[in-house]
Formats: structure tokens, C-alpha cells, sequence
């Protein structure tokens, strides 16, 4: 469970409008169009002359308006941006056979349709007046081109993507480890735009047991490894790969991770079987390390339920003061944060309160956009005390939905968490202070509060050595209910009439702990158990007495209907 939470961090992506994000499944590569003043840097709007979406539109987003935003055969071969190759030819469709929900012709070599190429050619010159290379140019990490600054780039062999909607691929790494280096930024490899939905790096703790490293992808869930837990590199659609404040690296090396797992979230909507991807990233890393370690911890919620049809629907967590107070260790200061929702998310703010008051606002994304995250960077970091309480509210519409959407990894799921970078890193108990409704995270596994909730030893319950889980087993196993009645036997009831006063089985733990039973097969067992003594022999016989009464009671009306007609 503890790497599931720390595998939330990020899958983030870019701004602009829900409609924006359809235009580029609509056009062969629309995800996969670089930036050619920053090559490694996707022009997210590729009709408009904002590389982030919206505004006065470049010469393709002129064509492809007045082709009523289709791709047709004649926007195919017209060559909007006047560099002598037409628009099949730069999204790789030359032929002009693509259909929406099929892989182009080609995925490698895209160049942009609206953009006048080579940048510095004399006919390109009057064409692209309006592009501002410069100021493109600021948004690109200047740390990659420091002296001295080394590369390594980890990617997936070429690997057939699962046909199903969501899936998680994994391989371990050797990182650079004969020196001590700090990993000071990232760059993204997509080999296929068309699945890849995130990527996230993960550093690997050796201390115990090695981590061996891997020769093809395998499938791994929401856990890398349970050796990896600590997030030291990402990736979305949107981002143009990690930059560390300057002060600050994650430490690789001799006296830092040697290895580390890469994980690859596929995204397959049509479930195709002939997709493959080799994706992955390179790390830019340098022997000058910076004055401090960085590391990275959770804040969220992981219960979400959102009816259908709600305009607005809001959850909110709180990683409390006394869990701070026992995790941080010292004054920690912040460098970075990120929210993270999906496309239900309207709105998220995670708050600062010192000695119960608001101290100050971290993030406020009062205009939530999955396809394009705001990273906030301090550079003035914020300082955090031991005792400080963090506050996350996520605020949702399903005003567009007919269904019940809940808290999950997939995209036509929910999230709500917030992703902190800060230093100096330290060697937190926790890395995360997230809750389950009221149940907080830090309470279940921190020393301290030696497994105890509301007065529930959860994890005995939830391992059956709790006395109370042990009797209900065996009064009211399966075996012992009277199927033929519908009722159970006395010894049962007696059982589940004490067991319903049990501290595991109360208030917001005690849901949290039939959430858990769902998981494991003993789970289910006892969960079945409860379920199944739901009357007693006299209960079931008052049961039958009011049916009977009702039953004689319609009979009546009906015949008194039947006289009067």
C-alpha cells in the first residue's frame, strides 16, 4: 500500500480547454508536435500561435477552422505554414489515410504544420513574424546546458502495449554510481504519444537487499517495486521534463540511489493490440552537486465518490499537526508543489495552518486543468514546521456525467493529491500524509500510535488475530448459516450482535476496514460472514408475519377496486 501512494505522485498535464484536448485527437501526431525553437519541448497548441493552446491561431489553425476542424484530404495536402511540405507530410500522414483512432503512417520525425521550417531561412523569415523564439526558450531548463553537466538516458525496449485501457509497465535501472552526483533535471523520450500517458522515475532503497535490475518491461501496478518508493523524476503529457531548483538535486551515486524503476503508464481508449512504445527519459546529472538534497512527499485524499450530475462536489484532507510534528524531523522548506485530479477536477487548493490558523496558500489552482498542470515553483522556498497542518480540498463536476465516479488510477477515475518537493531531504518514517476519509495514513504507520485508531488495532483485525475476527470466522463461517431457512444460527447471531459494538468495525475505520477485506479472499470470508446473520429465527419470522399483513392488506384494496368497477 505504502508504494501505491507514493506512485500517485504526478501524472499530470497541461492548461487551455476540455474542447482543445479533442482538437488533437483529430489530427494525425496532434500530441506528438515539438516545438522547433525548443525540439525537445511539445507545442501543445497546435493550431494556435500560443504554444500552450488558445488565442489568435497560426496559419494551420487558420486552415483547419475554415475545414470546419476536421482532417480532411484537402487540409492534408495543403501546406498551410508555405515551407514547401505539406500538412500530411509534417503530422506523418503523406498519403492522407488517416482516420481518427488510427496510427499514422508515421510517429517520428513530425514537424510542425503552422510553422514556417528552417526557422532561419530567408523564405521562412516574413512567414514567421509572429514566433518569439526567445521567449519559448525561457521555459526550457537551463541547468541540461550547464559544463559539466552528464547524461543518461533510460528507455523501454520496443514492447507491445497491452490492449487495455490502463496499464503499468515497469524496469530497474542502473543509475550512475561511481561518484556522488546530484540528478538535477529530466527530458522526456515518448516514443508512441499515442499511449504514453505519464512516466515517473523512482530511486531505490538498497540498504537491506539489492534491487536487481531488468531487461524488458513487466507489469507492475501501482508499484514499481517495493524497494522504490521515492519519486526522483517525472513525466506527463504537457511537461517538458524536471528542473530542481537550483539549490537543490536528488542524490545518485555512492552515497545515494544506485538504481532506480521506471514506470510507464500506458493509456490504450480503443484497446488496440498493435501498439508499441520504447519511451523513457534522460537524466541530466553533474558531479558539482548543490547545497542540499531534495526530496518529495504526498498530501491527499484517497476516498472519492462523485454522483452523477453534480455541479459540484467537493473532498477535503488534512495531514494533521501531531503527524508533522513526529514526520518532518526539523524545518523543512518547500521548492515545489503540484496538485493532481482528472478530468472530473474543477478546482484544488492545499493550505498552509500554523497553531490552528491559516498561515498562507501553497497552491490554487482555482481553474483545474488535467490536460496542462500549473507547477509551482518557490523560489523563496516556504517554510514548514514540525506541527504545521496541511490542508487539501479537491472540488469536482460531474454535471456531463450519467455515472457514480470514485477514487482510482484510471483517467475516467478520481484523484486528489498534492505532490511536495522540499529540502533538505531527510529520512521521513512517512513519505506521504494522506487519509481515507477521516482515517489518516500518518496515524496508521507512524511508531507512535502503535497501530491503534479510535481505539481499532486495524492491522490485527485486518490480519484475523484479532480475537473478536477470529470468533466471527468460526461462529459464522459460511458452513454455519442455515441456508435453507435464510436466517443464522444463535451462536452466530450472538457473535455478530457483539461484533457490531467492535471499535474496528465503527465510524470511518470501521469502513476502512471493510474496504480492506474486499482485497484478500480471507477478507471476503469474514465480510461474508457479517453480511450473511442478517436476521435471527424470530426475526425472520416477524419478517414473514408483515409480509403476510401486507399481503392481506393489498388483497383487499384490490378486491374493493374490482367491486366498484
Amino acid at each position: 500500500m505504502r508504494s501505491a501512494d507514493v506512485f500517485f505522485i504526478l501524472l499530470i498535464l497541461m492548461h487551455s480547454n476540455v474542447a482543445y484536448k479533442i482538437f488533437l485527437d483529430v489530427i494525425p501526431n496532434g500530441k506528438n508536435v515539438f516545438n522547433p525553437c525548443a525540439v525537445d519541448v511539445v507545442w501543445i497548441g497546435v493550431g494556435h500561435k500560443n504554444p500552450e493552446g488558445g488565442g489568435d491561431r497560426n496559419p494551420f489553425g487558420t486552415a483547419f477552422e475554415a475545414n470546419r476542424k476536421v482532417w480532411s484530404r484537402e487540409l492534408c495536402q495543403l501546406d498551410s505554414d508555405g515551407d514547401g511540405i505539406s500538412n500530411g507530410q509534417e503530422l506523418g500522414d503523406p498519403r492522407c489515410a488517416w482516420k481518427i483512432g488510427q496510427l499514422p503512417e508515421r510517429v517520428i520525425n513530425i514537424s510542425h504544420p503552422g510553422i514556417c521550417e528552417p526557422l532561419d531561412s530567408p523564405a521562412c523569415f516574413d512567414k514567421n513574424r509572429w514566433l518569439n523564439c526567445s521567449a519559448i526558450k525561457e521555459h526550457v531548463c537551463p541547468a541540461r546546458e550547464h559544463p559539466g553537466m552528464m547524461k543518461k538516458t533510460l528507455k523501454f525496449p520496443e514492447s507491445h502495449v497491452p490492449s487495455a485501457v490502463t496499464s503499468y509497465h515497469c524496469m530497474i535501472f542502473d543509475l550512475p554510481k561511481d561518484d556522488d552526483f546530484h540528478l538535477v533535471a529530466t527530458r522526456p523520450e515518448v516514443d508512441n504519444s499515442h499511449v504514453v500517458h505519464h512516466m515517473l522515475l523512482f530511486g531505490c532503497d538498497e540498504r537491506l537487499a539489492e534491487v536487481n535490475t531488468s531487461e524488458k518491461p513487466y507489469p507492475c501496478g501501482m508499484q514499481a517495486h517495493p524497494k522504490c518508493e521515492q519519486l526522483i523524476g517525472t513525466w506527463t503529457l504537457g511537461s517538458n521534463g524536471d528542473c530542481l531548483h537550483p539549490d537543490t538535486g536528488f542524490r545518485i551515486g555512492i552515497h545515494g540511489y544506485k538504481r532506480a524503476a521506471l514506470q510507464v503508464h500506458w493509456n490504450n481508449p480503443t484497446k488496440s493490440s498493435t501498439m508499441t512504445d520504447g519511451s523513457g527519459m534522460t537524466l541530466f546529472y553533474t558531479k558539482q552537486r548543490r547545497r542540499y538534497d531534495a526530496a518529495m512527499f504526498t498530501v491527499g485524499q484517497e476516498y472519492i465518490v462523485i454522483p452523477p450530475r453534480m455541479q459540484s462536489v467537493s473532498v477535503t484532507s488534512v495531514c494533521p499537526g501531531d503527524c508533522t510534528k513526529d514526520m518532518f524531523g526539523g524545518n523543512l522548506y518547500l521548492i515545489g508543489a503540484i496538485n493532481h485530479m482528472h478530468y472530473l477536477g474543477h478546482s484544488q487548493m492545499i493550505t498552509l495552518y500554523r497553531d490552528g490558523k491559516f498561515h498562507r496558500e501553497i497552491t490554487n489552482d482555482s481553474e483545474y486543468h488535467y490536460d496542462k498542470p500549473r507547477f509551482y515553483q518557490f523560489d523563496s522556498p516556504i517554510e514548514l514546521l514540525p506541527g504545521d497542518e496541511l490542508r487539501t480540498v479537491c472540488t469536482y463536476s460531474s454535471a456531463n456525467i450519467n455515472r457514480t465516479v470514485k477514487f482510482g488510477i484510471g483517467t475516467d477515475e478520481e484523484m486528489c493529491f498534492g505532490f511536495l518537493t522540499y529540502y533538505p531531504a531527510r529520512e521521513m518514517k512517512i513519505p506521504f500524509c494522506t487519509s481515507w476519509k477521516s482515517v489518516h495514513k500518518c496515524r496508521r504507520y507512524l511508531p507512535k500510535y502503535n497501530g491503534i485508531i479510535d481505539g481499532c488495532r486495524w492491522q490485527h483485525f485486518l490480519n484475523f488475530s484479532d480475537p473478536t475476527a477470529i470468533k466471527l470466522r468460526s461462529d459464522c463461517s459460511l458452513e454455519m448459516i442455515d441456508d435453507h431457512k435464510k436466517f443464522c444460527r444463535e451462536d452466530c447471531s450472538a457473535t455478530l450482535n457483539k461484533t457490531r459494538t467492535h471499535e474496528c468495525l465503527k465510524g470511518d475505520i470501521g469502513e476502512f476496514i471493510k474496504f480492506k477485506l474486499k482485497t484478500s479472499e480471507k477478507g471476503k470470508t469474514i465480510l461474508q460472514a457479517l453480511n450473511s446473520c442478517l436476521h435471527t429465527p424470530n426475526g425472520a419470522k416477524k419478517y414473514e408475519q408483515t409480509v403476510f399483513v401486507l399481503l392481506t392488506f393489498v388483497s383487499i384494496l384490490l378486491f374493493a377496486w374490482n367491486d366498484e368497477i
